[in-house]
């Protein structure tokens, strides 16, 4: 299954949390995770902050995890076709995709070589989902910056088979993560993580009952 995140901040980094989160309960269950860095910002120290405090040794889970970046457009393609071979070897059940579009969108590549490139990563990454029966997590921006963005956007979303929109809402003077999921259509507000909050629980529970608050901003 393709699984796109979208919400607001640089190729949709508010949204990286949850991909954070399902990588530390995948590595968990003693199975390996593949983490494709397109947006040069993977911090191994944001998973281990994700595991829970009681667990031991927890450092010594992220040798279960294969993380690649690709600092160009064309090393970004190679990271996801060398996944063909790899996910053979190790039997992951989790692929992380952490900003497709950023490499992209450089400049220096014409439109049609963009989107060409693209539309062969997303079918591969489509192809080694539905073949080795693999999750692979998108994060991408929700908001489109230019047509370019906005046509590799669009390829995105036809492929994913569900998604999770984030939005930022002030409601009452304070923040709030406003939440969307596709194709279940449900929604409501993230709550916030307590001290006492466990893993599983600040994971089950990433949507808030309450449907609907009338006089919500949407800020960006």
């Amino acid at each position: 299954m393709l699984y796109q995140l979208q919400g607001p901040g640089h190729s949709g980094k508010s949204m990286r949390e949850f991909a954070e989160a399902w990588t530390a309960m995948t590595l968990m269950n003693g199975d390996y995770v593949h983490w494709i860095d397109g947006a040069c910002r993977f911090n191994p120290a944001r998973i281990i902050q994700t595991f829970p405090h009681t667990l031991p040794d927890c450092e010594q889970l992220l040798h279960g995890l294969f993380v690649g970046r690709g600092f160009t457009v064309h090393q970004f393609s190679h990271l996801v076709q060398r996944l063909q071979a790899e996910i053979k070897i190790t039997k992951a059940k989790l692929i992380v995709v952490d900003g497709p579009l950023t490499m992209h969108l450089d400049p220096q590549i014409g439109n049609y070589e963009a989107r060409s490139l693209f539309r062969k990563t997303i079918d591969l990454l489509k192809k080694i989902a539905d073949e080795n029966d693999v999750g692979i997590v998108l994060i991408t921006s929700s908001k489109v910056h230019s047509r370019r963005h906005s046509h590799l956007l669009t390829m995105v979303k036809n492929r994913c088979q569900a998604s999770l929109l984030g939005r930022r809402r002030r409601i009452q003077g304070q923040n709030k993560m406003w939440l969307f999921h596709m194709p279940t259509r449900s929604s409501g507000y993230r709550k916030e993580i307590t001290p006492q909050q466990t893993l599983h629980e600040s994971i089950s529970r990433v949507i808030d009952t309450r449907i609907r608050i009338e006089g919500a901003e949407e800020i960006e």
